[in-house]
């Protein structure tokens, strides 16, 4: 049994070596590992490997390592050079976002795509105050379980001056969660916000859209929530003007 233990074992660190071999690019600092399923021992052995020192960008899409996994990951001085981090699809929860705020090396990254991960509100504590994230400048955390409690502690944090895209959609945000966006004082340069299938009404909408929260606003996307005449009319003014797009369908 122990044998047959370790011989898998084995044959699964040849196979990320090999995948690894065969997917980093020439000049190694990108690697794409989307869909293989390499689950929390594969990223262990990902994060083991001294030939990624100079990676920059990983896709991790669809891969199910875990919270385990993600601590692995967190952990190695050999993706200290990360700037892109793709983890859609990966299982993390609360616990894989704790891991990567609290990263000693992933302090340099520049975008950070969650979406599909389970993060709940529990974990939106750590995400605002680690300073892994003052170089942000895209968060997607789009198909989660934020709810009105989170979307405030991220409206409210000053931890993501240089952020230009934040995706939301499909949360569970609502009227609340867009009302505390509104009050928003510290997205100097967020250019698009990504609302859309949050259960917010008129009521959050309306607000939101005649909010100046966001200064350098390009596209406020609310399609697939519950809105009605008020929040078109919202749109249509400020869309009249043809400085921020509002989407509402």
């Amino acid at each position: 049994m122990a044998c047959i233990v370790f011989c898998a074992s084995s044959v699964q660190a040849v196979d990320i070596s090999t995948m690894v071999e065969k997917r980093i690019s020439e000049d190694g600092k990108t690697l794409d590992l989307t869909g293989l399923n390499i689950g929390p021992r594969g990223a262990k052995e990902l994060a083991a490997m001294e030939s990624l020192s100079s990676l920059t960008t990983l896709h991790l899409q669809g891969n199910r390592i875990r919270a385990r996994g993600m601590k692995a990951l967190a952990k190695s001085p050999h993706l200290s050079k990360l700037k892109h981090l793709d983890l859609w699809g990966n299982l993390l929860g609360d616990v894989g976002l704790k891991a990567i705020a609290e990263s000693p090396y992933l302090i340099k990254l520049e975008s950070l795509k969650l979406w599909k991960n389970e993060i709940s509100d529990d974990s939106m504590k750590f995400l605002v105050s680690s300073k892994n994230f003052f170089d942000l400048k895209t968060l997607m955390l789009n198909d989660n379980i934020i709810t009105p409690f989170g979307a405030a502690i991220i409206a409210k944090s000053e931890n993501f001056l240089k952020l230009e895209t934040l995706n939301l959609f499909r949360n569970e945000v609502s009227d609340e969660g867009a009302l505390a966006f509104s009050k928003s004082t510290h997205f100097p340069k967020l250019e698009i916000l990504y609302l859309g299938d949050n259960n917010i009404t008129d009521k959050g909408a309306v607000v939101l859209i005649g909010s100046n929260a966001f200064p350098a606003l390009k596209t406020l996307d609310l399609g697939k929530n519950l809105l009605g005449e008020a929040s078109a009319m919202a749109a249509f003014k400020v869309n009249r003007m043809e400085k921020v797009l509002v989407i509402y369908r």
